[in-house]
């Protein structure tokens, strides 16, 4: 009896496996070379370093030779910046991104330049600290698609701000890298290896005061900053600094925000204790409207934070006028107060103080009347913003319009007469017309203008707590 024996047949499932992603890879990789040469002709762009301080270097495009930035030089696409335990390198896109690489970091101009009508602008922070921020111009570009800024740390995650402050840790050791934002928000989304053919995971959206973080391959959600994250993010307010073309720019585009400052404010600015909270002011032209708006933006995140914005003027007299109205709204999607305070000082003391609160989306009018009997110099009218009267939102933005003084209404000349009969009480057009024109009415009985009503102000039970006037010594 013959037995035959057959061999078992050799399993070709690794071979299929390797050869089928061999085949992912190269098919990807055609797709990204695609989709790169047919993007047709770009002009380069480049960063300025704007200042560096400790040990900093910078590669040429090579990447092999590093020499000690210089003021004003030019970082183009391709090169590199590191810094060593003490170094600092701080560079911006004039006008647009501001950015301040920390100690022990290395960062990589991945693309830099214009294309098809479109700003491009990609890093690669593969370790350290990265804080930065964007300005309304850059960021009205981004909305109408004509500008694109990446931040990618590692290959982990990309960082897309939109609108905002923020802070970025990238960890070598892919275990905890982080993103912290006080201002705006970012989208912070998983890096794909493919992205021609698998696309990104959902992102996740890390808005002010959250941040969020990602270990291995997994993605954190957003959450509340503590008191020790705001400790090590708020450097990134530094970026806000303006220079001093800025603030005398400030000045005069403030002329146009309404009568008040036209006619009565010489200087304003903010106040805060850099380790208590931050206050910022912002005068610019509404592109859609025209119109000069001021806008404000406060953190009070710390408790017992005690931060303003301030207006210095030339000693009007309050007397002289009704009151203080403005337009006030909301910004987006940016946190609000419950209420602050409004003050008005007179040789170092204030005279008059107003709770404003109850703000909304669309513009709401205000006014605040002074109430002033007597000659009452205003020298500083103060936006207060406390922890305590913040509220829910201890970092927000409120936006105001035509800051206007309200002229003192004009009382009708009282005629002093004899008995006037019943019938005759009320007083005639005609006879108040001649009355403030001093010439004599034409009626046969002597006429008297009544008094003008005076309408008490709306008063809300939170004024009730504060002093409404308090006397000059």
């Amino acid at each position: 009896m013959t037995v035959q024996v057959e061999k078992p047949r050799k399993s070709h499932f690794l071979l299929f496996s390797i050869l089928l992603l061999a085949g992912v890879f190269i098919v990807g990789a055609i797709i990204a070379f695609s989709s790169s040469f047919f993007q047709g002709p770009y002009t380069p762009l480049a960063w300025e370093i704007i200042g560096s301080e400790g040990d900093a270097e910078v590669s040429d495009a090579s990447g092999h030779v590093w020499h000690v930035p210089n003021r004003g030089e030019q970082w183009l696409e391709g090169q590199k910046m590191r810094t060593g335990a003490d170094g600092v390198i701080n560079l911006q896109i004039e006008g647009r991104i501001r950015l301040r690489l920390k100690g022990n970091s290395v960062l990589i101009n991945k693309e830099c330049k214009a294309q098809a009508q479109k700003d491009v602008y990609k890093l690669l922070l593969k370790k350290g600290v990265l804080f930065g921020t964007t300005t309304k111009e850059f960021d009205r570009k981004v909305t109408k698609g004509r500008a694109v800024f990446f931040v990618i740390t590692t290959p982990q995650y990309t960082v897309t701000p939109n609108g905002a402050i923020f802070r970025i840790y990238a960890d070598e050791t892919r275990q905890g890298s982080k993103v912290g934002v006080l201002r705006g928000s970012v989208d912070m989304t998983p890096v794909s290896l493919l992205p021609g053919l698998f696309p990104a995971k959902e992102s996740v959206r890390v808005r002010g005061l959250e941040k969020a973080g990602m270990i291995g391959e997994q993605l954190e959600s957003a959450t509340r900053v503590t008191p020790e994250d705001w400790q090590r993010m708020k450097e990134a307010y530094e970026l806000l600094e303006k220079s001093a073309a800025m603030e005398a720019e400030q000045i005069n585009i403030s002329k146009e925000a309404g009568s008040f400052f036209d006619d009565v404010v010489f200087d304003h600015g903010t106040f805060f204790t850099p380790k208590m909270g931050y206050a910022g002011r912002e005068f610019f032209k509404d592109p859609d409207t025209g119109e000069v708006l001021l806008e404000v933006e406060y953190d009070v995140f710390p408790i017992g934070s005690f931060v303003g914005v301030y207006s210095k003027t030339r000693n009007f007299d309050a007397s002289k006028y009704e009151g203080l109205s403005f337009d006030v709204r909301r910004r987006g999607e940016e946190g609000f107060p419950a209420s602050f305070l409004m003050e008005l000082k007179s040789k170092g003391n204030v005279v008059r103080r107003f709770s404003v609160h109850e703000f909304h989306k669309d513009w709401t009018p205000m006014q605040f009347d002074f109430h002033a009997s007597r000659p009452t110099p205003i020298s500083e009218l103060a936006f207060v913003f406390t922890n305590e009267r913040a509220g829910t939102y201890k970092k927000g933005m409120l936006q105001f319009r035509n800051m206007n003084l309200v002229p003192k209404k004009q009382k009708l000349q009282v005629v002093q007469a004899g008995p006037i009969p019943v019938q005759s009480a009320v007083v005639a057009p005609q006879a108040q017309e001649a009355i403030l024109s001093s010439q004599p009415a034409v009626s046969q009985a002597p006429v008297i203008a009544p008094p003008p009503q005076r309408e008490e102000p709306v008063r809300s039970d939170e004024d009730d707590l504060i002093p409404q006037t308090i006397s000059i010594r």
